[in-house]
């Protein structure tokens, strides 16, 4: 069976907004967004009838007053899955629409073929088993480490991953999978998990800060930081995607620095353009949590070295996604380039279950 979406102006907005605030009502949306609350109404009940979303009445303390009807995602609609690239492993989640995990699975790869290669060789099965436990996958999200471009779906660079060369990944995918499959950054993904994971949280901008040590395809145990950055709630890229690239000044001068001079070196960094930017928040996640203390420390000793009366301090904190964090914000950020304005989640909604078709 398909479901056949509305694709109106407003529908990607009215979702967006549901996804950003879970329990928000039909006269929140239009106040929100400034629409009509006849148009509101109108996908409102579109999203109803094909099951995408449920009313939840609320009680009414007191007496008199109509309940206010919170709108909430339908968990059994479907399905995103995430997947996190790791020089020798994949972790894979599979997601509901209210962000929870339902499924994880961690998957070695092959370091001996080409990263392309083994990642379709590990995830095609996985996907399989996938399609027979949850009836609608409605995207799949990757992260890797390296320079992405995520509207090519090009691995540019990736030195954990011994990539020197661009990786076209979008063909790839076309050929082998039958669903909407988007790339990113692996830090920007821990940064969408942070956003799908905080929608009630006041802050519009923070840094995610990605730790990493193993790398098997180059056979060092470097200390590894990326940053996803957040402004106004939406992922930062910057020039050529460069945005989040840390590079140790003491490594590009040909030295072999310990991560203290690393940690310290990039705590220095981030806390001047927290303050800078007046960004006040930075989040710590990732596999290389050994440092985690070490950072946090070093960032809040930078952060205190600040002088004057407006500086801004950054709160430092860890993610509370884990080693997840990667995989499952990979699949918060296929969901929300679904939801983009031209809603690719009309076509993802047109494929058969279990995918039976090719793009």
């Amino acid at each position: 069976m398909t479901i056949k979406l509305s694709r109106t102006h407003s529908t990607a907005g009215i979702i967006n907004s549901l996804w950003q605030s879970p329990g928000v009502s039909r006269i929140e949306i239009a106040s929100k967004l400034g629409l009509d609350k006849s148009t509101v109404t109108k996908t409102v009940n579109h999203l109803l009838d094909i099951g995408m979303i449920l009313e939840q009445p609320q009680i009414v303390s007191g007496k008199g007053g109509r309940p206010k009807v919170s709108l909430v995602f339908n968990p059994e609609f479907g399905v995103v899955i995430g997947v996190d690239v790791n020089s020798d492993t994949l972790k894979v989640s599979v997601v509901n629409l209210l962000g929870q995990v339902i499924y994880h699975d961690m998957l070695p790869i092959d370091t001996q073929i080409s990263i392309d290669a083994a990642l379709l060789n590990a995830l095609l099965p996985c996907i399989e088993d996938i399609e027979t436990l949850f009836p609608r996958i409605l995207a799949i999200g990757v992260g890797v480490p390296g320079l992405v471009d995520p509207e090519k779906c090009q691995l540019q660079l990736s030195h954990s991953l011994n990539v020197r060369s661009i990786i076209n990944f979008a063909p790839l995918f076309k050929r082998h999978v039958p669903y909407p499959v988007f790339l990113d950054n692996d830090a920007n993904c821990g940064a969408w998990g942070e956003l799908m994971q905080q929608c009630s949280l006041p802050y519009e901008h923070f840094l995610y800060v990605l730790l990493s040590t193993h790398h098997a395809r180059e056979h060092y145990h470097r200390l590894g930081i990326g940053v996803g950055v957040v402004l106004n709630r939406q992922l930062f890229y910057g020039e050529q995607h460069m945005a989040g690239q840390f590079n140790s000044q003491a490594l590009m001068r040909g030295a072999e620095p310990t991560p203290s001079v690393i940690i310290e070196e990039f705590s220095e960094l981030a806390v001047n353009l927290c303050s800078l930017m007046s960004i006040k928040r930075i989040v710590i996640g990732g596999n290389g949590m050994s440092f985690g203390s070490e950072l946090a420390s070093s960032l809040r000793q930078h952060s205190d070295a600040l002088a004057g009366s407006y500086i801004v301090k950054p709160n430092i904190e860890f993610s509370i996604l884990g080693p997840q964090a990667a995989a499952m914000g990979a699949a918060s950020m296929a969901w929300q380039k679904l939801l983009t304005p031209d809603l690719r989640l009309a076509e993802s909604l047109c494929l058969p279950e279990n995918g039976n078709v090719s793009i």
